[in-house]
């Protein structure tokens, strides 16, 4: 082979990995990201709500990890709080671990007689880091317990 085709040669292959590394670099969020859960433990407190406020479970199923079991208590929540808009709540969190976090939420609503009633709920909130590049992070989300 000749110098001039074996430089052409060598060109070519370093085009081809640099476009596997380009490659690589961007499928890699969609490998490691999840579609579920919030970027925070206040975003899941928010979606939370609005899911209860509304009665929508699709978004509560979107606040859990994937492939969590689901059983009766998302819709128990739902059945017990849903339909109302919450109104000044505030948010204690109570972190027993770096990765585990319980939210009380306290706020009021009106029932459907126009009557204030008193909002009490808790929930638990959990942190995955499903990658392995810390650039993507991870993400929070609702555990049913």
């Amino acid at each position: 082979m000749n110098i001039q085709a074996k430089e052409l040669s060598l060109k070519l292959l370093r085009h081809l990995q640099l476009g596997l590394v380009i490659t690589s670099i961007s499928l890699l969020p969609a490998c490691t990201t999840d579609k579920n859960g919030a970027g925070s433990p206040d975003r899941v407190v928010e979606q939370y709500l609005h899911a209860l406020e509304n009665k929508d479970e699709s978004l509560m199923l979107q606040l859990l990890p994937e492939n969590f079991p689901v059983d009766s208590k998302l819709k128990a929540k739902i059945n017990k709080f849903g339909g109302h808009r919450i109104q000044d709540y505030q948010v204690i969190y109570n972190k027993p671990k770096p990765i585990l976090w319980n939210a009380e939420i306290r706020g009021f609503y009106v029932d459907r007689s126009g009557i204030r009633q008193q909002f009490n709920d808790s929930i638990a909130i959990g942190y995955e880091n499903k990658g392995q590049v810390k650039l993507y992070g991870g993400r929070w989300y609702l555990l049913l317990n």
